[in-house]
């Protein structure tokens, strides 16, 4: 049976969910415990629908792959090199401004198309569904 999940975002949104039984096990008190495809769902549609002021590595990893995009893929639709990308993802270097406004600008640009999110780290075939709640 799938387990239905509430993500509060800030500012008073939040995101309902429904997480894939297989994404989730009873812990030793009977609490849903969420397995790593669980948190990666999470952590990728958190990247997608937060508005962070920083853009920490973590979020350009997981908004990429919320995107379903490369790192190649990624800098393609940036103007930049995948070692950049790379460089971004890993810490060693943090985007420009110019930079960050276009990961911005994707990040809209894929909360308007809409995304399939999956708790795979390369593909998968069971999507969590998603739905925005409106603020309060």
């Amino acid at each position: 049976m799938d387990l239905p999940y509430v993500a509060t975002l800030g500012e008073g949104a939040m995101l309902a969910i429904s997480l894939p039984a297989s994404w989730v096990k009873a812990d030793r008190s009977g609490d849903p415990l969420l397995l790593p495809p669980a948190v990666r769902a999470l952590d990728r549609l958190r990247a997608l629908f937060t508005n962070q002021e920083k853009t920490t590595p973590g979020f350009i990893v997981n908004l990429r792959e919320a995107m379903r995009l490369t790192q190649e893929q990624f800098a393609r639709r940036l103007g930049v090199s995948k070692m950049t990308v790379s460089r971004w993802e890993c810490g060693r270097m943090t985007p420009g401004e110019s930079a960050v406004a276009a990961i911005r600008e994707l990040q809209a640009e894929s909360r308007r198309a809409g995304v399939k999110i999956d708790g795979e780290r390369r593909g998968g075939n069971r999507p969590a569904t998603t739905r925005r709640a409106a603020p309060k």
